[in-house]
């Protein structure tokens, strides 16, 4: 069995970890994740769809920031009663997340008043902003693990200074955020594993066991993986949500699946649609941010709401969609992973040893 020193470290049996999704949540699938062997993420809540109007009229700011809380609460709270080991959470610590220090104070009070709690949530996971915040060192004075996302050796390097346990590099495949700049993953892990002394955990366009050979070849301790958890029978994601994932590479022959646009919150990688293709005209066009938050909001709501509108909403997913054929469940996914790997291996030192 593959063994890393991430499993060590984070108390899982497989070096697979399951990305976070933020805004979306991940509560179902943070829990399948860890049961199988794997580590499940909690991701950063958006505040709830009526209280967004509050939060693009920056009044009754208070009140979005208690009910962000409020639902980290209820997640944490459910995968701490649901999963059988230790998983994770994200913050996304960027500065339009101004309610950060307080769900930071909230999450490590919730913790230290809860033994069980405290033994399961073992990490955090910062993200989409400056790791150097002092505040993120309340992470570590609580014993927990810090790792923080990564899309440059720049940013590795800043974020090793700033104290942190790990990092995770995620290269321009990834869904969701992606850099300014489109340095891949296959360039990205191995140059940042040479510039850090911290243990390095790959993502971005990984979802299968040589895939997991490939990272541990350039010197990583396990992968990261979101795209290949969506399409997943416990993901919160809608059915047609992953049909449209699992589908891309027969509907998009000719061109790519997915697109790049520039968001609000900065570049998101999104399947290709009418809403992916708008927002790339609304920013070429010279959309002010407000419109273009306002756009984004309604095209989440849009996919995720009860229409499931796939065509008009965001779904946000990464390159290797299409080279996904399945919804399988989350334990079919890792224990597949490992078996790849463990033959690829073996397959390799036949070969070429």
């Amino acid at each position: 069995m593959i063994e890393t020193e991430l499993c060590e470290t984070l108390g899982m049996k497989y070096p697979i970890m399951q990305a976070a999704m933020g805004p979306y949540d991940t509560m179902d699938l943070a829990i399948a994740v860890t049961n199988a062997g794997g580590f499940g993420n909690v991701s950063h809540p958006a505040p709830s769809e009526e209280m967004m109007a509050d939060l693009l009229a920056g009044r009754n700011l208070q009140a979005v920031f208690d009910n962000v809380k409020e639902k980290m609460g209820d997640a944490l709270s459910k995968v701490k009663k649901e999963a059988d080991g230790h998983f994770g959470l994200n913050l996304r610590v960027a500065p339009e997340q101004p309610e950060v220090p307080g769900l930071l104070d909230m999450i490590i009070e919730m913790r230290e008043s809860d033994p069980e709690l405290k033994d399961k949530l073992v990490l955090i996971i910062t993200s989409a902003g400056d790791p150097a915040q002092p505040h993120l060192q309340k992470i570590k004075q609580a014993g927990m693990t810090w790792f923080h996302n990564v899309p440059s050796v720049y940013h590795a390097r800043k974020a090793e200074q700033a104290g942190v346990d790990g990092l995770i590099a995620t290269g321009y495949e990834a869904g969701g955020h992606v850099t300014f700049f489109p340095v891949h993953t296959m360039v990205l892990v191995p140059e940042v594993v040479k510039a850090v002394n911290v243990p390095v955990v790959g993502g971005g366009g990984i979802c299968d066991g040589k895939g997991l050979v490939a990272a541990l070849a350039f010197g990583t301790v396990g992968i990261y993986m979101g795209t290949r958890f969506i399409a997943t029978q416990e993901s919160e994601f809608s059915r047609k949500s992953k049909e449209t994932i699992i589908t891309g590479a027969e509907r998009f022959g000719k061109e790519n699946a997915t697109l790049v646009t520039q968001g609000f919150f900065g570049p998101l990688r999104h399947m290709r649609n009418k809403f992916s293709e708008e927002l790339a005209r609304l920013k070429d066009g010279g959309a002010s941010e407000v419109e273009m938050l306002k756009f984004e909001i309604k095209g989440s709501q849009l996919a995720f709401g009860p229409t499931e509108d796939i065509e008009n909403g965001a779904l946000w997913c990464g390159q290797v969609a299409i080279r996904l054929d399945d919804i399988p469940t989350a334990a079919e996914v890792i224990e597949g992973i490992m078996s790849e790997a463990e033959e690829t291996l073996k397959e390799l030192s036949d070969s070429y040893l």
